[in-house]
């Protein structure tokens, strides 16, 4: 078992065995989903489950393997899809009371490649409404619980997803990132996720908040695993990973937003790859500190044009995201004009910073999983300071289109996972990859208190 969780090479090798087949995977992943539901207070990982239609795929896939014709390596693995993407025959709501009245009628072109290869689609995951914040919380759905303490929250938009890989329900599952939300809670839940370069993979079939910030991406159980799922999505043969050494590019005015742990952790981490080969460069990032602001109008903006038809017609938005959306209605379009020439000034300076290094690194998020809120959970809440302590190192990288991956790096001293953000030049996904896989293999492996082992 890889890192103590279940990766896509131990379902190939329980099915090629026969020692497990597709259904019996199936029928334990239902079987635990309808569990976690059943806690006090519940996980709430799914907005949607059809157990017909998993045991009609996982049946198919059992076929396959037993005949010894499996599409690839992922035909019958888990794979969980967040909300926001179109599953033929199945409702889309963005995590809305208001959307997805009718079923999609079609898969989402990164969806239908996994289906073509073969894969068990689970189910669609809960996320924040409409993806807007960085929280696991949703009105409609129920707040994502964190499988490291359920008091906690995942981080969002794609908080379902991160939430089902770090509980063992599936070793991929797929979320969209426009400030971070690939990222986010995949560090507060201990897990590797990718946020590709923009553009990298298609959009069609997936809703968009941000059009010009949106990204698609994998959260897994291993780095390796995100490796496969990446080049499935994207239509192509996996790629080797590069092993470097490699050198990392460290800008130190930016890692004092760490909380002293949060730093500690990843400063640990950075100094377990020096000694496996690695040199730390001392890199300048002048325009960092309007990058946060200028991700903020720029979504807002986006996001209130995007909505602009419910907007008008009085949609039941949560208090929280209608706040955010009446605002960026109301900004002044000089402001907007002005977030995107802070762009053109981050992009060069990250160019000019990967001139000299390989890659840029630094924590993902400012701090560990925060604990929910109890007076939130009925009407919202909108706490800026936690969303700056969340999104502060990962805007950056949707305001660029740079590629980023995150990789868990250690743990607090309460148990609380860390992570470390790998950011690569356009089309680098491979190499920040093959960081983040020197980095898994220095980190002890361990899984959440909450964890099923669905190959047992």
């Amino acid at each position: 078992m890889a890192l103590g969780r279940r990766a896509v090479a131990d379902f190939v090798a329980a099915y090629r065995s026969g020692r497990r087949t597709p259904r019996d995977v199936a029928e334990r992943a239902l079987a635990f989903a309808a569990a976690l539901d059943r806690r006090d207070p519940p996980m709430c990982l799914f907005t949607t489950l059809d157990p017909a239609g998993v045991r009609a795929q996982a049946d198919a896939s059992a076929l396959r393997w037993r005949n010894g014709q499996p599409r690839s390596l992922l035909d019958g693995v888990p794979v969980a899809i967040k909300d926001s993407y179109d599953v033929a025959g199945e409702p889309t709501c963005a995590g809305t009371s208001f959307l997805g009245k009718t079923p999609a009628v079609r898969d989402a072109t990164v969806v239908r490649r996994l289906r073509e290869a073969g894969a068990t689609l689970l189910g669609k995951t809960n996320m924040y409404e409409l993806g807007l914040y960085p929280s696991g919380l949703n009105l409609r759905f129920g707040a994502v619980r964190n499988p490291w303490d359920p008091t906690r929250d995942t981080g969002g938009s794609s908080s379902g997803s991160a939430a089902t890989v770090a509980v063992g329900l599936a070793p991929i599952a797929l979320g969209t990132d426009l400030g971070g939300s690939v990222r986010i809670p995949a560090a507060l839940c201990g897990i590797p996720s990718l946020k590709p370069s923009f553009g990298r993979l298609p959009l069609d079939g997936v809703s968009q908040l941000a059009w010009s910030l949106e990204h698609l991406g994998p959260m897994c159980a291993t780095v390796d695993d995100v490796r496969l799922a990446f080049a499935t999505m994207a239509g192509e043969s996996a790629g080797a990973l590069p092993v470097g050494p490699f050198r990392l590019g460290v800008c130190e005015a930016w890692w004092s937003a760490a909380s002293p742990e949060v730093a500690d952790g990843c400063r640990a981490a950075i100094a377990r790859l020096v000694a496996a080969g690695c040199t730390e460069v001392a890199i300048e990032l002048p325009h960092l500190a309007l990058a946060n602001a200028a991700g903020s109008i720029t979504t807002l903006v986006e996001a209130a044009a995007a909505n602009a038809r419910p907007l008008a017609a009085d949609a039941p938005f949560s208090p929280a995201v209608r706040a955010g959306l009446e605002f960026g209605r109301g900004m002044p379009g000089a402001l907007y004009l002005k977030a995107q020439r802070v762009r053109t000034l981050l992009a060069a300076d990250f160019e000019r910073a990967l001139a000299q290094v390989d890659l840029v690194v630094s924590p993902t998020t400012a701090i560990a999983a925060p604990r929910y809120c109890a007076d939130a959970f009925a009407s919202g809440e909108l706490d800026p300071g936690r969303t700056e302590e969340l999104v502060h190192y990962t805007f950056a990288y949707n305001l660029t289109g740079l590629p980023a991956a995150q990789v868990p790096c250690g743990h607090t001293g309460g148990g609380l996972p860390i992570g470390l953000q790998i950011a690569a030049p356009p089309g680098g996904e491979l190499r920040a990859l093959g960081l983040a896989a020197l980095l898994e293999r220095t980190t002890g492996a361990r899984v959440p208190p909450l964890y099923v082992d669905l190959l047992e």
